[in-house]
């Protein structure tokens, strides 16, 4: 019978950082076989024992999980292959645990991305074919395998993505879309933990900048008259809307219906579009009354708040529709908005979802709860509400600045 044993290759020390591979060893017929397990350790953290990873070495909890798994893999591959064949060589038992040569990406992302297509936003599934495409026009051709995704060719890519000007943003999203190929293959048992190029690539990614209006910016639009575009009204509307109506995100706002609204209680309560939750609130005065401009007469309580969607379609039978319906609108608006802000001369560019961070800096500053803050803004967890409460405990610490002078 075949030995499976876990073993650290001193003998392949990197003198430069010191770190040693680990290798599965087989050993049938006096004859052995190395496979590599893609893990390099330091060797005073291997226990050669119990054939395991110490406490206190990086991931070595993830680690010993794949280590027990390959080797429990070896060694029940041997297993059935001696037992069902007698005639079985090492070089049968170790082709049969590395399994066929690494596959193609290309073809394998495009397979995934049409399996998961019904269970993703029509926006998430067109990105995912751009950002594939995008790894393609730098590649040059389709001849790109797992195994030919390594550290160094990250590392390339990432150079000719900001290069090419894109954000640290777009370029940490591109690697995440990589990521999510490499994990559904290694989950299949298509590729092994030790193909997987991210283990110790990091890249930072400033913390965006929420902008908001201050009390004085705020006055200023809604004492704004110029109207510079056709629908400009409707979509100056729905943003002070927004700001009044607990930061609804742009999507909720379009898709709002008179349903939603119970008019008894002025209350809005609808399912967000983003968290997938209920969701219900008070409205202020000021959003009831720009609710109030929308009223028709004859009209149903399925029809839309704001004229923009099509009353009586059913977009749930093509949910394409809908977020081409969006992004449409979403341009629309924050184009816009973009030059409302210039006339007003704002410091940065105004769009739709300035109005979320607008209403919690301003019910902050009000005197809100945070807790209540965060439950309006229908947030999983206060801590991401506390962002703004930094943003106010700026302010004011640059208010008592002037106490310097």
């Amino acid at each position: 019978m075949a030995s499976v044993k876990v073993v650290l290759r001193k003998d392949k020390i990197n003198k430069k950082n010191g770190l040693a591979p680990l290798y599965l060893r087989i050993i049938k017929d006096r004859k052995t076989k190395f496979i590599s397990l893609g893990i390099k350790i330091e060797p005073k953290y291997w226990n050669e024992d119990k054939m395991l990873i110490k406490k206190g070495a990086t991931n070595y909890q993830e680690f010993n999980n794949y280590i027990l798994q390959k080797r429990a893999e070896a060694e029940r591959t041997s297993i059935v292959l001696e037992t069902e064949n007698n005639g079985t060589t090492i070089s049968n038992i170790k082709e049969k645990i590395v399994g066929p040569k690494s596959k193609n990406f290309f073809t394998y992302a495009e397979k995934k991305i049409k399996e998961l297509k019904y269970s993703l936003s029509p926006s998430t599934f067109n990105s995912y074919n751009i950002y594939v495409k995008k790894i393609e026009k730098f590649h040059g051709s389709r001849d790109l395998n797992f195994s030919d995704i390594d550290l160094t060719y990250i590392k390339s890519y990432e150079k000719y993505l900001f290069k090419k000007g894109n954000s640290a943003a777009t370029v940490e999203y591109s690697f995440r879309v990589i990521k999510m190929f490499f994990n559904h293959a290694i989950n299949e048992g298509i590729i092994g933990w030790d193909k997987y190029p991210f283990k110790n690539y990091r890249i930072k990614v400033p913390k965006p900048i929420k902008y908001y209006l201050n009390e004085e910016q705020f006055k200023a639009l809604l004492e704004y008259k110029g109207r510079p575009l056709h629908d400009s009204e409707l979509f100056y509307d729905m943003f002070v809307f927004a700001c009044y109506a607990g930061g609804l995100r742009f999507f909720d706002v379009l898709e709002l219906k008179w349903n939603d609204y119970l008019e008894d209680e002025q209350r809005i309560v609808k399912v967000i579009r983003k968290t997938k939750r209920k969701h219900q609130f008070k409205l202020p005065k000021k959003a009831v009354e720009i609710l109030e401009k929308y009223k028709k007469d004859k009209q149903k309580k399925s029809d839309y708040v704001f004229p923009l969607l099509r009353n009586g379609f059913d977009y749930t039978i093509a949910p394409e529709i809908i977020y081409h319906e969006k992004e449409k609108h979403t341009k629309r608006a924050n184009r816009t908005l973009k030059l409302i802000g210039k006339e007003l001369k704002f410091p940065f560019k105004l769009t739709f979802h300035t109005s979320r961070h607008t209403f919690a800096t301003r019910a902050l500053n009000k005197g809100m709860r945070i807790e209540h803050v965060s439950k309006i803004l229908d947030h999983s967890n206060i801590s991401i509400t506390q962002v703004y409460a930094k943003i106010i405990n700026k302010e004011l610490d640059k208010a008592m600045d002037i106490m310097d002078d």
